[in-house]
């Protein structure tokens, strides 16, 4: 099976890290494009009166400092040769991803198999399990690397 058109999630953690390197590999392999997605959750706090979330603008500012972060972090990775994206949005991680999934139709998803940790993995639950569920492409969970 090829895979021409790959997505890879990234929250910036190890696990997500080593996502991203086999989504690379795939990429290069196939000759493929590889999309890279980070999904800022929101910031609500109830001490603001307008609504409890942040002003428009400074919601662009926080999702254009990820897009530069991304860009540092894992486009100064990827050949000249791949075609790649940058997507940062905000919202619920698993159903932004699905939504952006079901929008691009890519052959493929990666993703790590932990990002949070502790008590945030049992009250939101796994967002790769979320994504292997409900994801209209085939995905790949990987494991961090063992040292």
């Amino acid at each position: 099976m090829t895979f021409k058109k790959i997505v890879c999630c990234t929250d910036f953690s190890e696990s997500s890290n080593n996502a991203f390197a086999v989504a690379l590999e795939i990429a290069k392999k196939n000759q493929g494009s590889l999309d890279v997605i980070y999904i800022k959750e929101p910031i609500l706090n109830p001490l603001l009166t307008t609504g409890g979330g942040l002003s428009d603008e400074a919601i662009n500012a926080t999702i254009k400092s990820f897009e530069a972060k991304l860009k540092e972090e894992y486009g100064t990775k990827i050949d000249s040769s791949i075609d790649y994206k940058i997507i940062v949005r905000e919202g619920h991680p698993s159903s932004e991803i699905i939504g952006y999934l079901k929008e691009i139709n890519p052959d493929l998803v990666v993703t790590g198999s932990s990002g949070l940790s502790g008590m945030g993995f049992v009250i939101f639950g796994s967002v790769s399990r979320r994504i292997s569920q409900k994801a209209p492409c085939s995905v790949l969970i990987t494991r961090r690397k063992k040292s």
